[in-house]
């Protein structure tokens, strides 16, 4: 008598979990990725900055941010409020410049909003420095 042992089907591998998992990731990079513009604030590259120091004998005027709100403009203690006020008076007597050293304990915020003064008062150049 001979046995025959029974065929095992192989059945087709299910793409259908597969599908459904990329399905999903994709969603989720759809979703977890921006697609906005961030605001940049112009500054003059080294070739630009350099033929404006040529052409403007002035020295620029020196903005000094301490952190904490503590700032001095050319050695004179200056408050964020007031800040706009010194640098419109800047404008009037011709400087054209800023300078604008950050310290250690400056955070990004305060030098951000520092030269955003600075370009409000209508300051034609920006020069960054900081530690």
């Amino acid at each position: 008598m001979r046995i025959e042992r029974a065929r095992i089907r192989r059945r087709p591998i299910g793409l259908t979990s597969l599908i459904d998992v990329i399905f999903l990731l994709l969603l989720f990079f759809m979703l977890a990725s921006t697609f906005s513009n961030y605001q940049a604030l112009p500054l003059a590259g080294g070739g630009q900055a350099t033929a404006a120091l040529r052409e403007e004998a002035a020295l620029p005027a020196l903005l000094r941010i301490h952190g904490n709100g503590q700032m001095d403009l050319n050695g004179q203690s200056v408050s964020a409020e007031t800040l706009a006020g010194k640098l419109a008076e800047l404008q009037e007597n011709e400087t054209m410049r800023v300078a604008i050293w950050s310290g250690e304990d400056a955070s990004v915020q305060d030098v951000v909003g520092a030269m955003d003064a600075v370009v409000a008062a209508g300051l034609s150049s920006i020069l960054v420095a900081g530690k």
